[in-house]
């Protein structure tokens, strides 16, 4: 199961860095897979990753818990 975010914006680069090493996935193919996304800005200004962008991208990886998502 996916982890919940810990901001309900999204994801930090730590928590997908996480992710990535939980499941053995090279976070650079990770991050080509993932592309050019909108983000929300947490308050300490920096990036939260969306939860549906990241689910696309562990789909596009063969990940059980990715998730595909058309308006993506």
């Amino acid at each position: 199961m996916l982890p919940k975010p810990k901001d309900p914006l999204g994801y930090t680069k730590q928590e997908i860095l996480a992710i990535c090493r939980k499941r053995k996935i090279n976070p650079q193919i990770f991050w080509g897979l993932f592309g050019v996304n909108t983000v929300a800005v947490g308050k300490d200004g920096k990036p939260r990753f969306y939860r549906c962008d990241v689910e696309k991208a562990l789909y596009t990886l063969g990940d059980k818990d990715g998730s595909w998502h058309m308006w993506d």
